[in-house]
């Protein structure tokens, strides 16, 4: 009796290692991502994004200040005192000189690690 309940329990034992090893298989074969990765080549086309860091209390001046230069706010870390915009370069560099901001900076563009690519 005891050795037949051992053969069910290792035998049950087996069949759920089996299905989990068949499920996981199918996993790893996940078609959500595309072979060819054109991720890179559409964050090239994108506008680049820029941080206006300002002082304190001159958010109201800092967005004014965006508008009448056309540049677009896309994202706002408020407690950093930190716009992210998206605007010429050109336009962008004038806003240093304003004195309510602080400094502005460019967005690095940031990759994925590849065998293809190499660390600069």
């Amino acid at each position: 009796m005891k050795k037949l309940t051992l053969l069910s329990l290792s035998g049950a034992g087996a069949a759920t290692l089996l299905a989990l090893g068949l499920s996981s298989s199918r996993l790893a074969n996940n078609q959500g991502f595309p072979l060819v990765d054109e991720r890179q080549e559409q964050a090239e086309q994108q506008p680049a994004r820029y941080f206006v860091k300002y002082h304190e209390g001159k958010e109201n001046e800092v967005r004014a200040l965006l508008r009448k230069h056309n540049i677009e706010v896309v994202d706002a870390l408020i407690k950093q005192y930190v716009l992210v915009i998206v605007g010429e370069p050109a336009e962008v560099e004038k806003l240093a000189d304003h004195n309510a901001v602080e400094y502005t900076e460019q967005d690095p563009t940031r990759k994925l690690l590849s065998n293809e690519s190499t660390l600069e």
